[in-house]
């Protein structure tokens, strides 16, 4: 398969990373935007190529990946579309209806939202409208989930905004860690265990909620006294806050779909 992308930053890197990693066998032909990224790519990766234009993308490519900033949309405009291209948007704030305006008819049309992790070939893709010729493309890379309308696409891709916070969360635990003396590395490891494990134990034990997970605790203990803390604090409700705010920031700049 020919796979074209047009803008090559972090997300397409890995993208471009996680399918050649797992020798998936298709061809990716990449914009000259981000030309270092672009390069290195190309240099790590047989399947990469750089084109010296972003027409030179299109016209090698049977799939077409978007993924650019809002500021970049009207670089689209230049662009000539065939109507056998598939096209997959991954740029948070273009409309479907705004893509299919410069693109045309085109075979296939949809949002795609992937994560970074996609470069070591896990992680969750969603998938909108439930369009399966993409998420089978994707299958070997992620775990694909399907959301039957825009407000669902919306809101877990809204879900993805506390990544960095998370990332954060955990590098003030190893500090804390840290400076009580424990080593480094021990501290890193010991936490990477504790926390996949919280996921895992969720997943396994689907009969209960998260709440009563929350909840299942010690009487008194440090569960129960680091919960009450957070919450007097208004730390929990924190991330609530945050995740409305976000949302509200893309269906703004999407508004009208």
């Amino acid at each position: 398969m020919n796979i074209g992308i047009i803008g090559t930053g972090t997300i397409a890197s890995a993208i471009v990373t996680g399918f050649c990693i797992k020798k998936t066998g298709h061809e990716f032909f990449l914009s000259p935007r981000n030309k270092d990224k672009a390069a290195s790519l190309a240099v790590r990766f047989s399947e990469a190529k750089v084109c010296v234009s972003n027409q030179e993308v299109l016209d090698k490519s049977e799939w077409v990946f978007i993924s650019i900033q809002k500021k970049d949309f009207d670089a689209l405009n230049e662009l000539r579309f065939r109507k056998d291209h598939k096209v997959l948007n991954m740029a948070a704030e273009m409309r479907l209806d705004d893509l299919k305006n410069i693109t045309g008819e085109t075979t296939l049309l949809a949002h795609v939202i992937p994560l970074p992790m996609i470069a070591e070939g896990y992680g969750p893709l969603l998938v909108h409208p439930e369009v399966v010729e993409a998420g089978k493309l994707f299958e070997p890379v992620s775990d694909v989930f399907y959301v039957k309308n825009l407000n669902e696409a919306r809101t877990l891709q809204i879900v993805t905004g506390i990544m960095s916070p998370y990332y954060m969360l955990l590098h003030e635990i190893v500090k804390f860690s840290d400076g009580k003396g424990v080593e480094h590395d021990v501290s890193v490891r010991y936490l990477h265990s504790l926390f996949s494990s919280l996921s895992k134990r969720a997943a396994a034990t689907p009969g209960l909620s998260l709440v009563e997970l929350a909840h299942d605790m010690t009487p008194g203990g440090y569960n129960e006294q680091a919960m009450k803390e957070l919450l007097g604090n208004g730390a929990i409700e924190a991330w609530r806050t945050v995740l409305d705010r976000l949302f509200e920031r893309l269906t703004a700049s999407t508004k009208g779909e």
